[in-house]
């Protein structure tokens, strides 16, 4: 059995700041988080998870019952663990990002770039969002629709994992004396062209040391069930 943290702070229940020994910044504490992955890694978790959303994602009912919550405010995850990789040695750290509101290739460039930082310890929560506020952040009033938001993220998949595999493992030569850089037999051009993406590739990061970021997803739908299957690791 494999044990993650999902850890958002300054807690899950929605009052916890106000606890006595509860950290109300918490979301924005580094040294907090870093004590928080310390201490999953003595207690021998396998994961640190962090969730995320493209706004600030509650259904109260105005500004002053979004005041009494305490996890309106918090880092971008991706920023966060890549921070983290260096006050960590082992715990795999996994960022939630969404299909919906970010492109293949940032995503492919973040994650492998995460994945060089902590040596091989990456891993993305693939999701393709939730709320009318994330959609509204990106020159939208509403979310597309379930089946539409599944839909680009499988194609966006495609993409995403294409570029991960631009170069193969050893591809890097960097030999001096004969000036190759790299072995160009060993670089693969993706160029795809589909319904929603158009992306020649290459991705300007080296093969990263897991290949690509452990696939981490959770929908309940039967779309989200169909996704999983096709590319989930966790």
């Amino acid at each position: 059995m494999n044990l993650g943290a999902f850890l958002p702070a300054p807690g899950h229940q929605a009052a916890a700041w106000r606890h006595p020994n509860a950290r109300p910044n918490g979301g924005l504490d580094f040294s907090y988080y870093c004590s928080l992955v310390r201490t999953a890694e003595r207690g021998k978790v396998d994961m640190l998870f962090l969730s995320d959303g493209a706004g600030i994602r509650t259904h109260d009912k105005d500004t002053d019952e979004l005041s009494r919550q305490g996890r309106t405010v918090h880092f971008e995850p991706l920023t966060l663990l890549s921070a983290l990789a260096v006050h960590s040695t082992h715990i795999e750290l996994t960022a939630t990002a969404s299909t919906t509101y970010n492109e293949p290739f940032n995503i492919a460039r973040k994650f492998a770039s995460l994945d060089h930082l902590s040596a091989g310890r990456a891993g993305w929560n693939i999701v393709t969002s939730v709320t009318d506020a994330e959609a509204q952040n990106f020159n939208l009033d509403r979310q597309p629709p379930h089946s539409a938001r599944y839909h680009r993220a499988r194609e966006f998949m495609d993409v995403v994992t294409g570029l991960w595999d631009s170069w193969e493992d050893d591809a890097f030569l960097y030999d001096k004396e004969s000036g190759r850089y790299f072995e160009p037999r060993r670089l693969h051009i993706l160029d795809h062209r589909g319904e929603h993406f158009q992306m020649r590739g290459p991705l300007n990061v080296a093969r990263s040391p897991q290949g690509h970021p452990v696939l981490v997803q959770a929908g309940s739908s039967g779309d989200g069930m169909d996704f999983a299957a096709r590319w989930a690791e966790a």
